[in-house]
């Protein structure tokens, strides 16, 4: 995950991700149940770790790159944490929830899932979930044709499959559609949140003031300030038996 990210990237990426977090996990788990201890692994800069609050009492954000890190959204509640991307530095056995927010995929491995196993309490919950926003349209509009034929081999609804799950279980997966109003100033964070976008638009529009350039770009192009975009979420529940 670490290369994905540099501190311009991390930068676009603690100003705005879509307020989806919280919805999808509301989704997966029951309502008023308060756990104590959660994990949040690849946390990014701390979106999903807020999230987890409002079912964890703590919440241990770990992340292995140190740009995300230097711009997570700090919270009385959470602490955050440089992840190596292999073995957790906790005890045994000391995690009631543990989530995996657009994560997993880079980092899924048995090794990952034992250590999950071996941190996670005996049935405690893992969910793994991530969602896709549709900004190829936008691209469209920004005449940058040429990303749109480039392939992603990024799978959104990774999960444990594969792997040997004898000490988890699967409980239930989710898929949704849904359609978010976004402002433009919000989707130019979107677009320079991704390495690839960014670098694409680098290359497009030069590097002086590249957001505010964007953001010019795309006014000039649009009728409004706010545009309604698709996205599709994916989730799936495990829970620990050992």
């Amino acid at each position: 995950m670490a290369s994905e990210y540099d501190q311009i990237t991390a930068f676009h990426y603690a100003a705005f991700r879509p307020s989806l977090h919280l919805p999808i996990l509301k989704e997966c788990l029951e309502e008023g149940i308060q756990h104590y201890f959660g994990l949040d692994v690849g946390c990014g800069t701390g979106q999903s770790s807020i999230a987890l609050t409002h079912f964890c009492k703590k919440v241990m954000g770990i992340e292995p790159s140190r740009e995300m890190l230097e711009k997570s959204i700090q919270h009385p509640r959470i602490t955050y944490s440089y992840y190596n991307g292999q073995d957790f530095n906790f005890s045994d056995d000391c995690f009631d929830l543990i989530g995996f927010a657009g994560s997993l995929y880079y980092g899924k491995s048995q090794q990952l899932l034992d250590e999950v196993i071996r941190v996670g309490k005996n049935n405690s919950r893992t969910i793994i979930y991530d969602f896709e926003l549709s900004l190829n349209t936008i691209l469209q509009r920004l005449n940058l044709e040429p990303w749109l034929e480039q392939d992603s081999h990024y799978d959104h609804e990774v999960n444990f499959n594969g792997l040997n799950q004898e000490h988890i279980k699967l409980e239930k997966e989710f898929k949704r559609n849904l359609q978010l109003e976004i402002s433009i100033s919000n989707i130019s964070h979107l677009l320079l949140s991704s390495k690839d976008n960014y670098n694409l638009l680098l290359e497009s529009f030069g590097k002086d003031d590249l957001y505010q350039t964007v953001l010019q770009e795309l006014r000039s192009r649009m009728n409004s300030e706010n545009m309604v975009i698709g996205a599709k979420t994916y989730s799936t529940v495990y829970r620990i038996k050992k």
